[in-house]
């Protein structure tokens, strides 16, 4: 029995059309586009519609992220701001800036907390799994630790 409903009379799996994949899979020209639409993390398009410079724009993202470029630009303000006399700090686009950063701070301690409390997890595994090798990165450690610079 054939199925009607496909239309290359190809039939799928248990005489099932190849639905929703389509007849063209049984041709080897599948083309399906994933999540038409979506944006996978921090993607953001340059293009000569809202760069001036858009391959310059790139390689300077390409090596200083807007993230980090941000970041800097927020710190630097910061201790701007610090350095005012507190009767000119108190504005409120100044007090949202300092609040801005108190909390970007308070997230990347966060996150080296999380990724030390990982990085700990991950020496008592290699410790256990191979003591050598837990040696060596520990003898690493304390000479990082004890330079400062962690090189």
């Amino acid at each position: 029995m054939t199925n009607t409903s496909n239309p290359s009379n190809v039939p799928g799996p248990w005489g099932w059309p190849l639905w929703p994949f389509g007849p063209s899979v049984a041709s080897g020209e599948f083309n399906q586009p994933i999540n038409p639409g979506w944006t996978f993390g921090n993607l953001i398009s340059v293009t000569e519609q809202n760069s001036s410079a858009p391959d310059t724009e790139r390689n300077i993202v390409a090596a200083e992220s807007y993230g980090r470029q941000l970041g800097r630009l927020v710190d630097a303000v910061a201790e701007l701001i610090a350095e005012l006399p507190q009767s000119a700090r108190e504005k409120p686009a100044l007090d949202k800036l300092v609040a801005l950063h108190d909390r970007i701070e308070k997230i990347k301690s966060r996150s080296a907390a999380r990724r030390l409390d990982h990085f700990a997890k991950d020496l008592v595994e290699l410790k256990h799994a191979d003591a050598a090798e837990y040696a060596r990165v520990a003898a690493k450690l304390r000479e990082a630790l004890a330079d400062g610079n962690g090189r």
